[in-house]
């Protein structure tokens, strides 16, 4: 019994060892890494999609509440405010003329946060359901606009499926 656990404890040693080195040598091979430049207009756009998507993950939080507080129409109407004046920023600097579907997504994006506006805003009978709804309408045309542009989101959903370009 005392020999295995000294045999035990001599290759756990050895292949830490082994496992640093070999380690260091890949860290060494590597050199020091070049850091890249950004371009201004994609971390522009980097910094407005992350605005939505933080309102977007509020909102989202209260989808499906049996009851619903002021608070809870205060976040909606602030995420349609967010979603609404972030989709003209982008109709205005990063929809390109000649993609017709990026064109239609941003509008549409921009109409149903309009939408969520309007019925959080007023709060009628049925303003829930119809923020549901139009959040709903809203959640697919990111979802198309993110297919057309070949982005990704969530990749921990999908393993092994990459986007032609990183959000």
């Amino acid at each position: 019994m005392f020999l295995g656990t000294r045999l035990i404890r001599r290759l756990s040693v050895i292949l830490l060892i082994t496992s640093f080195f070999v380690l260091w040598g890949e860290c060494a091979l590597a050199g020091p890494e070049e850091k890249k430049e950004e371009d201004p207009k994609k971390k522009e756009l980097k910094e407005l999609m992350k605005k939505i998507d933080h309102w977007y993950k509020q909102s989202e939080e209260r989808m499906g509440y049996n009851m619903v507080t002021n608070s809870d129409f205060e976040v909606f109407l602030k995420t349609g405010e967010t979603v609404s004046s972030l989709s003209d920023v982008l109709l205005k600097k990063f929809v390109p003329p000649d993609d017709k579907i990026y064109l239609k997504e941003t509008k549409d994006m921009k109409k149903y946060s309009d939408e969520m506006i309007k019925s959080a805003t007023e709060r009628y009978v049925g303003a829930y359901e119809d923020i549901q709804y139009s959040f709903g309408r809203l959640r697919n045309t990111c979802k198309n606009c993110h297919n057309h542009l070949g982005i990704q989101i969530y990749t921990s959903l999908y393993p092994g499926e990459t986007s032609k370009e990183t959000p």
